[in-house]
């Protein structure tokens, strides 16, 4: 088990759900999230990696599970996505991915290997009509060949990077869609192994697995964790 990790969005759905976990497991964990290191912007992912690995004297795992939805700045079918929607998300969703895997790859390379997992999505490979957001899908989509390339460079340290893409959970970010009746009601056929939106607490469960020895063969992986989502 990684048990030194930097949580990035860590007051997040998924992230404090990861949290908790590690603490389970009896890992130190250092999480930051915007209000103290942003790491979308500029300089805030090597300040992150550098303030984990002080407090906690090193580091052998990551997580990136920042991320945002683009509805309210007009993301949507790609004959509606606005300019706006477009770059804020891919900034967000895409850009702080390179940013946080060229700043951790040489910590962890630094003490022999490690894990890294980011958090994708069900909708980069499969959509449906109530969740129409190219800049949403595109930008978890490109985390892919983003995370083989990333794995391919670190295999040689000893360094895994690895995705675990969910399906519809639980979080404040999805909470307009768990609004909405015509979702709920079609949730069995969503996400027909679960039959409803995941905990976090699910999904963490995949994170923690590949970072432990568990997945110690696995690197530029993506693992759904969708409940079936990507089944139809």
């Amino acid at each position: 088990m990684s048990s030194r990790v930097l949580v990035a969005g860590a007051r997040g759905g998924i992230g404090a759900s990861v949290m908790e976990a590690l603490a389970a497991e009896g890992c130190d964990a250092y999480g930051v999230d915007r209000d103290d290191v942003d790491v979308t912007e500029p300089g805030g992912a090597e300040s992150a990696v550098r303030r984990a690995s002080e407090h906690l004297g090193g580091l052998d795992g990551i997580v990136h599970a920042i991320g945002m939805s683009g509805r309210g700045l007009g993301d949507g079918p790609i004959t509606e996505c606005t300019d706006q929607a477009w770059t804020e998300v891919h900034r967000v969703n895409h850009e702080s991915v390179f940013r946080l895997l060229r700043a951790g790859i040489p910590e962890l390379a630094r003490g022999g290997g490690g894990s890294i997992v980011v958090v994708g999505s069900a909708l980069a490979t499969t959509l449906a009509d109530d969740f129409l957001t190219v800049a949403y899908a595109s930008a978890k989509g490109a985390l892919v060949p983003l995370v083989r390339s990333a794995a391919y460079e670190a295999a040689r340290s000893g360094v895994r990077v690895n995705i675990v893409a969910p399906g519809l959970v639980n979080t404040p970010m999805a909470q307009r869609a768990l609004g909405d009746p015509d979702i709920t009601r079609s949730m069995a056929a969503l996400q027909p192994l679960s039959r409803r939106a995941l905990e976090p607490a699910e999904v963490a469960a995949a994170i923690v697995w590949l970072l432990s020895d568990a997945a110690r063969t696995m690197t530029g992986a993506v693992l759904p964790a969708d409940g079936g989502w990507t089944l139809r």
